[in-house]
């Protein structure tokens, strides 16, 4: 019924195919022209990390942080050596960046493993460790709650797989892997689960999952040149890995879950082997550095984001607290989104109200105090133009909003606040929540 209603709001949007786009950045401060290098967003700090890389045939040893918005160098107190070729991923179990191997400055490989709390960095010690090598990919795998590493060289090409768990390695024994490669790369899949790797040095156009126990080789429909030194990331407001680079490549791929899809942004950087990307989670965008004769920092994102936002008080009641909204996904253009309403009494049923306004409606400036009907500390903060019920689960209901593959519905903005029956709460038994405002995005 909401989904035939959704027209009402169509002269609310901006008709515009929704898109991605990269946009080069200009920071005051900006790391020399590194390649080689790895970089990684740390989140409890809001930084994304860059560490070491070749500059000039020199090795380095530095590291540096952004902020959003500008470069600057740290100067930890304890920093692993000059290195090239090594891998970092952002271990979100421990809230730690974990760090392993590469090519130092005297030439050979390391096999150390380091760690980055946000200020300095210290050298692990763990009893197991994969054998030392370069050019290899980690990625955090949310279903283990660990850091794992595949592949890379070192007097070969190697296709072992292993699990960093905060204190040591451990060796992953898998009926099925990748051949043995180098130059790879792999990241998390939102949507289909696992840990999607592409391509690699000398190696075909193939993909492949590791759902934590085995690898499985994919059959997408659409693949994309085969290619080795690329960096893949994962957009987790978006549910897809964001592909970019690899040597003769200058083109954007993203992994959708079930099939690669090449993305035709109107700015486009030059190609590049041996950069890396970061996921910015509090921005939601993609950064990348480097690997150019210059000192480039680029960042990717929609052009026309999805955005779900809360904002006023709900009225307790006898719940001990207000019924408050949340979501853990996004508007999407052709997507279900669902915002969820607790707390709420046990299997209650509860009413969507959805319209074009929170400051303004039919029955006057809102909000709109309901306390004369027997509600007190309630207030209607909503137009109230349309309205679903749902039921609660348990002492939480969730609101289902399937969204039309609609590209003029992308910049729509819409206000929504649920009703909640909760006899005996009040004289009028029913609770209000605080309201939220739903901006559908595209892809």
């Amino acid at each position: 019924m909401l989904k035939a209603h959704l027209s009402v709001f169509l002269a609310l949007a901006i008709p515009s195919m929704a898109q991605t786009d990269w946009t080069q950045l200009a920071p005051t401060t900006s790391p020399p022209a590194f390649t080689a290098h790895a970089m990684a967003y740390f989140a409890p700090a809001d930084q994304t990390v860059l560490f070491g890389g070749v500059v000039s045939s020199v090795r380095t040893a530095e590291t540096w942080l952004w902020d959003g918005t500008n470069w600057s160098q740290a100067n930890p107190s304890v920093s692993p050596p000059a290195r090239v070729a090594h891998a970092m991923a952002f271990d979100a179990s421990r809230a730690r960046l974990v760090m392993f191997g590469g090519i130092p400055a005297t030439g050979g490989l390391l096999g150390d493993t380091w760690e980055w709390d946000g200020s300095n960095w210290q050298q692990m010690s763990p009893v197991n460790s994969p054998p030392p090598r370069r050019s290899h990919p980690m990625a955090f795998l949310p279903s283990r709650g660990t850091v794992i590493l595949w592949g890379g060289y070192d007097t070969g090409d190697l296709n072992d797989t292993w699990e960093w768990n905060g204190a040591n390695w451990t060796q992953l024994v898998t009926a099925n892997s990748p051949t043995p490669r180098r130059a790879s790369d792999m990241a998390w899949d939102p949507m289909g689960g696992g840990l999607v790797l592409f391509s690699g040095y000398l190696m075909a156009a193939d993909t492949w999952r590791f759902d934590g126990v085995n690898w499985t080789q994919l059959a997408p429909a659409t693949l994309p040149p085969a290619r080795y030194d690329h960096s893949m990331v994962t957009d987790d407001a978006r549910g897809r890995i964001v592909m970019f680079g690899g040597l003769l490549a200058a083109d954007t791929w993203e992994w959708t879950g079930s099939d690669w899809l090449q993305r035709s942004p109107a700015t486009l950087p030059n190609g590049r082997f041996d950069t890396y990307l970061a996921y910015d989670s509090l921005r939601r965008e993609v950064l990348m550095f480097g690997s150019s004769i210059s000192a480039e920092t680029w960042r990717y994102k929609p052009n026309r984001p999805a955005r779900f936002v809360t904002s006023g008080i709900g009225c307790a009641g006898n719940l001990g607290g207000p019924p408050l909204l949340s979501s853990n996904g996004l508007p999407w253009l052709g997507e279900v989104f669902s915002v969820a309403t607790a707390p709420v009494p046990n299997n209650t049923v509860a009413a969507m109200l959805l319209g074009g306004s929170d400051t303004v409606s039919a029955l006057g400036p809102l909000p709109i105090p309901l306390a004369a009907l027997g509600m007190p500390g309630c207030s209607l903060q909503v137009d109230p133009v349309l309205n679903q019920t749902f039921a609660a689960a348990g002492t939480t209901a969730t609101w289902n909003l399937a969204i039309p593959a609609n590209p003029s519905l992308v910049t729509v903005r819409l206000f929504n606040q649920a009703a909640v029956l909760a006899p005996g709460a009040n004289a009028f038994g029913l609770l209000m929540s605080d309201h939220g405002q739903i901006v559908i995005g595209g892809k």
